[in-house]
């Protein structure tokens, strides 16, 4: 005798599932390509679907239940795939900028040794690449500093402006 169900057995002549076929699925006595079949066969009959839904509600109610809560599990698993997720997206984008920055600077800084190549000057002793790397990237930190700090002089001139304005000026209304 077989431990599994004779797959030739789980359909009848009008094609929907046996009986026989039915409890084999419900009881997992179905071997891979039996439950492949049967639940590909479910997913579109109706008629076989609302049998196996009855003979699982007449199962005893401690079979209906999971055996525990994987809500808490999905949710880490969720969370971790979240994060994966933006944490590969994050570092592309910054892996871009980095990319892009060095990639200014080498073009800028070949710029300038081809116009200083141009002109005879001695040479200069070379340099290595992460000396140039260094310098390309305080550089870049440097003009980022200039600019913020201009831009908070230019807020703070306008800030002192819209105040001198309030204090000093007659008001929109009269007097």
């Amino acid at each position: 005798m077989s431990l599994y169900f004779d797959n030739e057995k789980l359909f009848d002549a009008e094609g929907h599932l046996t009986d026989d076929g039915l409890y084999a699925l419900k009881d997992g006595t179905l071997d891979d390509l039996g439950a492949l079949e049967a639940a590909e066969h479910l997913s579109f009959c109706d008629y076989c679907l609302l049998r196996y839904t009855e003979l699982i509600d007449a199962a005893p109610a401690c079979l209906q239940e999971p055996m525990r809560d994987l809500i808490p599990q999905v949710q880490n698993l969720m969370r971790l795939r979240r994060f994966r997720i933006m944490t590969n997206r994050y570092v592309s984008a910054a892996a871009a900028v980095v990319l892009a920055f060095v990639l200014w600077g080498f073009v800028s800084v070949g710029a300038s040794q081809r116009m200083a190549a141009r002109t005879v000057q001695p040479q200069e002793p070379r340099v290595s690449f992460g000396q140039w790397l260094d310098t390309t990237v305080s550089g870049f930190y440097d003009s980022l500093d200039d600019t913020f700090t201009n831009f908070t002089l230019a807020a703070e001139k306008g800030l002192a402006q819209l105040q001198h304005h309030d204090n000093g000026g007659a008001s929109a209304k009269g007097e």
